[in-house]
Parts: C-alpha cells; structure tokens; sequence
C-alpha cells in the first residue's frame, strides 16, 4: 500500500498532483494523509484515476482536493476503515466536486466505511457525479459514510451535472446516520 503525505498541509496547500494507474483486473490501494491540493484554475485535477481498474483510496486525516475533476477512469473507492479521515473536495470550472470534469461523466463511484466525504461541484457539476454535461452513474454510499454535497449552479448533490442524468444507490438502511445531498 501507498501512503501520501503532505507535511505543513495545515497552514499551506500544494498545487502537486496525485494520478493512480490501476490496470484492467487490477487494485491500487493509496492512502492519503493531510494532503492539501488546491488546483482549481489551473485545468487539472487534484487527485485522479487512470486505467480500467478499481482504485481505493483510504482517508486518514484531514484532506482537502480542490481541482477541475477528481475522477477519470474504472471504480474508484473512498473509503476510511479507522474512523479518522476526511475528505474536501472541490470542482473547478465546470468539473465535479468528485467525477467528471467538463463534459465529462463520474461513475463507478463508492463512498464506504467510515468515510466523511465533503464534495461540492464547480459551475453546472454535481458534488459527486458528472460535470457540466456529464452524467453520474453507479455512485454508492454504504457502510457508515457521512457524505455531503453541494452543486454548483445548477447541478446536482449526486448525480448528473447540468444537462446531465445520474443515479445513485444509497444505504437505506442507515440514511439518517449523515448522508445529506443539496442544491445550492
């Protein structure tokens, strides 16, 4: 397993990239711990996943990822198995707070564990889903995951970003334990 760490994460951010390969049939399993990267205006995503794979990431900390899209390609896992990470996540111009950039869609998507998620799109994105355009599908939450959403205008919480469908599969059994999605 990988761990990324971002020291002085707490007073600065970083415009430093993290890309995960996962290959067809294959799992890249990274943690990432304090990490704070912010490269909303500079066209590129703060964390993203290439390949046919499946990529999991687990949270320790506190992280923030503020970027034009934070997901390209196969199933991507966010996850935190201890109880001590989050997430921040923002979209840039048109992108998804977590999914697809402009035009593009986010699918394959699991929020799980104990994982506190905060995702919030970019003009006309979905906080977790597509971007402007772009449509959100196959988007999970389960376990005790405490998520919140925001769209940018007009977008979704989850879902589809302006122009866009989405689909999401909630645990109905424990919705009252975190999961809040709203338009903003």
């Amino acid at each position: 397993e990988t761990v990324i760490n971002q020291t002085g994460s707490d007073t600065a951010s970083t415009n430093n990239t993290i890309t995960i390969q996962a290959e067809k049939n294959q799992t890249a399993q990274v943690t990432i711990s304090d990490v704070n990267i912010n490269v909303r205006w500079e066209g590129k995503a703060a964390i993203s996943t290439g390949g046919d794979g499946n990529v999991t990431i687990e949270l320790d900390g506190s992280n923030t990822a503020k970027g034009d899209d934070n997901h390209n390609g196969g199933n991507l896992t966010i996850t935190d198995a201890d109880g001590d990470g989050a997430l921040n996540a923002k979209g840039g111009a048109f992108g998804a707070g977590i999914g697809g950039g402009h035009q593009g869609s986010g699918s394959d998507i699991t929020i799980s564990g104990s994982a506190e998620v905060t995702a919030k799109g970019g003009a006309y994105g979905a906080g977790i889903g597509g971007g402007h355009r772009g449509s959100g599908s196959n988007i999970t939450i389960s376990g005790n995951a405490e998520v919140i959403t925001t769209s940018g205008n007009n977008g979704t919480g989850i879902g589809g970003g302006k122009f866009g469908n989405g689909e999401i599969t909630p645990n109905t059994d424990n919705l009252t334990n975190g999961f809040i999605a709203y338009y903003d």
